[in-house]
């Protein structure tokens, strides 16, 4: 789970105003790396808001057959996993 976009701003407002990432880092229970990392995420993207969490990262096999899926979807919407699943094995 990220660490809230509050808690975020706070630590990298003590930050600011000349405490130490490690300082601030047990001051907020954080790790040092996290207190050493959103800095350089501010710096860098102009944004300390976390990233996105979840799906499919490491294959990307879903976003690869996106357009398979919704073929074989809008066909018949109430679809089984099973029976979507048969069908991308046909179309490959």
């Amino acid at each position: 789970m990220a660490l809230s976009l509050d808690l975020r701003v706070r630590v990298l407002a003590a930050l600011d105003q000349g405490l130490s990432c490690r300082a601030a880092a047990v001051r907020f229970g954080i790790a040092p790396s996290t207190a050493i990392r959103w800095p350089g995420q501010r710096r860098v993207t102009g944004n300390v808001a976390p990233k996105p969490q979840g799906g499919d990262m490491g294959s990307r096999r879903v976003e690869e057959r996106a357009a398979d899926i919704l073929f074989i979807w809008e066909a018949r919407k109430d679809i089984t996993l099973e029976e979507l699943r048969a069908g991308l094995a046909e179309m490959a």
